[in-house]
């Protein structure tokens, strides 16, 4: 399989995607690795704040202290809970990236020749993309989304004058929260239509300069695809701020720093569907990074396959192991 270059086509696909001359483009909307730019003692030290005035929050709505109140007990209690589960967020986060660490160091003194194993626990027979964790991964923050609003809808309405100038900030970002839905429901229906899939490993793990031979088990409807696509690619992820002036924050960016791409049409897919395996082979470059998914920002390989249909379209993400030993 031989990826084709095209220069004029790769600057404006940089310039589109935010790259630049020596900065690896940047992927749009791209599922990460990491949960959040904070980690471990960060994310728990982070989380202690937010957790203790959650707590102060709710005691007060509960009437377990005596304090002037401005709202009712129910919204009181729910702007606490913003902070509550924002504390046990990045509190548990923390925990977990700190346990995280210490197993890894231990498997990495027990296995100096297999650094797959401290590194991600991986499947050897596969990696499975979970079409219903991706679903989920689009409701929750569009539940959260219209939870914060409420108490701005509250002030809205019960508060003349001033109030009217929050019912309308809080109106035109809720039909600016329809995207989250227009995404959920973009998901509930591949998930619906087509189910989790699997991406069988021919070998494992795969090492730069060889050949990355792999099965993607057909989904449920395969054989309505008119156009598959399949793309193999290199992604680092980093934290880099961006926004202008006290809107600037710390983001997680995925930069492209490898990719080939593989085109099937419907004849080439109906033959697979058979089957019910899709043979997918790319070769490694020798000069590229191997995967660090332990890494904070992680850097990794996968396959991501999307696929065009008249119906519900399709989109799976598959970790792909690419390692060198010592």
């Amino acid at each position: 399989m031989v990826a084709t270059f095209n220069p004029r086509a790769e600057a404006m696909r940089q310039q589109l995607l935010g790259g630049g001359p020596g900065v690896p483009p940047v992927l749009q909307n791209h599922p990460t690795q990491s949960v959040t730019t904070i980690d471990r003692w960060k994310s728990l030290l982070f989380g202690i704040p937010f957790l203790l005035c959650g707590a102060f929050v709710w005691v007060s709505a509960l009437n377990i202290l005596p304090s002037r109140k401005h709202a009712p007990d129910w919204l009181i209690a729910l702007v606490g809970s913003f902070f509550l589960l924002g504390g046990v967020f990045f509190i548990t986060h923390g925990v977990h990236g700190i346990l995280k660490e210490a197993a890894h160091d231990r498997e990495a003194a027990a296995h100096p020749d297999q650094p797959w194993i401290a590194d991600y626990h991986w499947n050897r027979e596969g990696f499975t993309f979970s079409a219903f964790s991706a679903m989920l991964s689009r409701l929750f923050p569009a539940l959260f989304w219209y939870a914060f609003l409420i108490p701005f809808f509250w002030v809205g309405v019960h508060v003349h004058g001033t109030g009217r100038a929050f019912l309308v900030g809080a109106v035109l970002f809720a039909l600016i929260g329809l995207v989250f839905w227009v995404r959920w429901a973009k998901m509930f229906m591949e998930l619906l239509r087509y189910g989790n899939a699997f991406l069988a490993f021919d070998d494992f793990p795969f090492y730069p300069g060889g050949m990355l031979r792999t099965r993607l088990r057909t989904p449920r409807h395969f054989e309505a695809f008119q156009e598959l696509t399949v793309t193999f690619r290199c992604v680092q992820e980093r934290y880099e701020l961006r926004g202008m002036g006290r809107d600037r924050s710390t983001q997680v960016v995925c930069h492209e720093l490898y990719r080939e791409v593989a085109n099937f049409t419907r004849e080439r897919l109906m033959g697979a569907a058979a089957s019910s395996y899709l043979p997918l082979s790319f070769r490694v470059p020798e000069n590229q990074p191997t995967t660090r998914l332990s890494d904070t920002p992680p850097t990794y390989w996968e396959i991501e396959v999307r696929g065009k249909a008249d119906r519900a379209s399709y989109e799976a993400y598959f970790l792909v192991p690419v390692y060198r030993t010592p």
